[in-house]
């Protein structure tokens, strides 16, 4: 929380006479009548946000993962090499924290990786829809991915046989995302994220979640007038 804090600190200093607080609605109004410079708005409209919404990171956690289908096929003679088939799916656990905040989604590209260390192999990659999230709610989405006839080296496939089977395989799920913030139906902020999760065994996520960490790419505000 403390570095997205960082980066919306705003940049620019009161002029004189300029109110000690002001409301969101009220900083909009400002700007239509006054024909406030852009920047300005922006640098008080994030202090002024901050301040009167307290706004909190989203917790997003790697739910479960199902595996339906698991086969390899045998490559070229003594090639060295195995083709994996397979369909699974990922359940992440979103939840808004904000008590008056919503949150906007948008469309996700969602990789799943399994194995670790030079045995990390694909399972595939996805595009997720966006949702929005009323304050307070939580929301889980169903990724599934599949792979068809993925190379996959003799050593590779001996180790996540054996990992499989024991329920020790490394599940890792990456999305990359845009997450829109909103007053209401106003949207402020919208920045760039990366979500990773898991990291862990078949066999840690069966007894609980994973956590998920968020990294953040890029950011703007939103100044949307009345």
């Amino acid at each position: 929380m403390a570095a997205a804090e960082m980066f919306l600190k705003p940049v620019l200093q009161k002029p004189p006479g300029w109110p000690a607080t002001m409301s969101f609605t009220r900083l909009l109004k400002l700007q239509t009548h006054y024909h406030l410079h852009p920047r300005f708005v922006a640098g008080h409209l994030i202090s002024v946000f901050f301040l009167w919404y307290s706004p909190r990171l989203p917790v997003v956690r790697l739910a479960s993962f199902r595996v339906s289908n698991f086969n390899f096929s045998n490559g070229k003679p003594r090639d060295g090499l195995s083709h994996l088939t397979a369909d699974a799916s990922a359940r992440l656990d979103f939840r808004n924290p904000n008590g008056k905040l919503r949150y906007y989604y948008g469309d996700a590209d969602v990789a799943v990786i399994v194995g670790d260390g030079d045995y990390e192999t694909s399972l595939g990659s996805t595009k997720v829809k966006g949702f929005v999230q009323k304050p307070g709610n939580r929301t889980v989405v169903i990724v599934p991915v599949k792979v068809k006839r993925e190379e996959v080296d003799d050593p590779t496939v001996k180790l996540l046989r054996a990992e499989m089977k024991s329920k020790k395989l490394v599940v890792k799920v990456t999305a990359k995302t845009k997450l829109g913030l909103a007053v209401g139906r106003r949207k402020i902020l919208t920045v760039g994220i990366t979500l990773r999760c898991g990291g862990v065994t078949l066999q840690n996520l069966d007894k609980q979640m994973a956590k998920c960490t968020i990294k953040m790419l890029k950011w703007y505000v939103q100044l949307l007038l009345p």
